[in-house]
């Protein structure tokens, strides 16, 4: 797999973290704002001939949206994924849709519940739908998104997929019951110890996690959000054999 410092750079990251921290404010400047009567708000922007596609999430206890949310799976272009975060992201899908290009470069961004939409979004946008093409450029970059797909062999397509986990963070892990994280995504993981780690083992991951900051971790402005701007993707621990 091709190596993610080739493919991202700090001020992607960087400028992801900021959009998925704004999205829990009224408004993102020159954003139209998309709210559906399942409480899903997203914002399309076009900055510099670039599309963001950026998701608000769920910024406080978690616990309410998982449990509340339908587990059954539902089958979209070759994945089954789980249906609320669908139902979720198809809430204000079509209105989205309407504003996308597909010639252009196409960020998708969220945190927690938005980070789940982001990744939905992602997929849809790689995929050919009818007369629809498949999107040229798709990247998407979460912040504690958690477990979308029914755990499977089939891969989604390949795009910049970028899943960034703090250590304790118990939504990245969840739900856990028959679904799991996209086998095609690169871990951004920042430890316990304050290293930044580019993809470490499913071993090292459990063995970091803290039960009593698992909530405090999934805060997007006091725990993402700082470590980001002081990251490096230079600065990643990575072994290669991760990869």
């Amino acid at each position: 797999m091709e190596g993610i410092t080739t493919r991202i750079t700090d001020n992607e990251i960087k400028q992801a973290c900021k959009f998925a921290e704004q999205a829990y404010e009224e408004d993102i400047t020159n954003a139209k704002r998309f709210d559906s009567k399942l409480g899903t708000t997203a914002f399309y922007l076009l900055k510099n001939d670039i599309q963001y596609i950026i998701f608000r999430g769920t910024n406080g206890d978690p616990s309410y949206w998982l449990m509340n949310l339908s587990a059954i799976p539902w089958r979209i272009h070759g994945k089954w994924v789980h249906g609320g975060f669908l139902a979720a992201q198809s809430s204000v899908w079509k209105q989205i849709r309407k504003c996308l290009d597909p010639t252009k470069k196409t960020y998708c961004i969220g945190h927690s519940l938005g980070g789940a939409c982001a990744i939905i979004t992602a997929h849809r946008l790689s995929n050919r739908h009818g007369r629809s093409p498949a999107f040229e450029d798709v990247r998407c970059i979460t912040f504690g998104r958690p477990n979308v797909w029914l755990k499977s062999k089939t891969r989604l397509k390949d795009m910049v997929n970028i899943s960034v986990v703090a250590n304790s963070d118990i939504v990245a892990v969840i739900p856990k019951l028959f679904y799991q994280a996209d086998s095609n995504q690169d871990i951004i993981y920042f430890g316990g110890d304050g290293n930044a780690y580019l993809n470490p083992t499913k071993e090292f991951r459990d063995g970091d996690r803290n039960l009593s900051s698992s909530i405090s971790d999934h805060l997007m402005e006091s725990s993402y959000s700082p470590r980001v701007k002081e990251c490096k993707v230079r600065d990643f621990i990575c072994d290669t054999s991760y990869l």
